[in-house]
């Protein structure tokens, strides 16, 4: 076999190569992530770094596959699109919130949590996985009970909303938009978990009723 014949082994397609710089970004992220846990998570240090290879491997190769109007910048291992000047959480309104959820709510639906600390806001990407429609209300697996207006039920989650998912929420969420003093500043970069749901979304899906979901 001559030189020219031989398979070339380290040349990479764009995918690839977008894999591999999603992979390297999600290992610095999350070792930092990982050295910064209390003193009481320590325990469960040895598993949690045993499971990062897989998370992160399943992680960058959704993100590889996924198709939607975002930009991708995977030597970051985030999405980038236009950020709004203000939060678009505050446009929303609890009797729509409420509206959507009575028809909507199931377990694995994937839903935006607004979260104020102070005065920094952002958006977050949780899922439900309990739905109790006697008492209107649903549990999101990171963040808690809700009501299905949206309002928090438990003292923990007492500074967040749960949101209508729409195509404007979502993309704020995905893109880790932040805003603080009611300003524009850095966005944040999402876990490994929220990336995991982002590459979940359908997004042709917002424009229909109650539908802004996965396959």
């Amino acid at each position: 076999m001559t030189p020219d014949a031989q398979p070339h082994f380290w040349q990479v397609s764009p995918d690839n190569q977008t894999y591999t710089e999603l992979c390297n970004a999600l290992y610095e992220r999350e070792l930092l992530r990982l050295s910064q846990i209390p003193a009481a998570e320590l325990p469960s240090l040895p598993k949690r770094l045993a499971s990062l290879p897989f998370y992160i491997r399943r992680a960058a190769s959704a993100i590889v596959r996924y198709q939607h109007e975002l930009q991708l910048d995977s030597q970051n291992a985030s999405w980038y699109g236009r950020q709004l000047s203000q939060c678009p959480a505050n446009k929303q309104q609890a009797e729509p919130i409420a509206r959507f959820y009575q028809k909507a709510a199931k377990p694995g639906l994937i839903v935006p949590v607004y979260v104020e600390e102070k005065t920094l806001e952002h958006i977050m990407l949780d899922s439900v996985d309990e739905v109790d429609v006697q008492q209107q209300r649903l549990h999101c697996n990171q963040h808690g009970w809700f009501s299905f207006s949206g309002m928090p039920l438990e003292v923990s989650n007492s500074d967040r909303f749960l949101l209508k998912p729409d195509k404007t929420m979502m993309a704020a969420a995905c893109c880790g938009h932040q805003w603080l003093n009611r300003r524009k500043t850095e966005p944040r970069l999402l876990s490994l978990r929220e990336l995991l749901l982002a590459s979940r979304l359908n997004w042709r899906n917002f424009a229909r009723p109650h539908t802004a979901q996965s396959n």
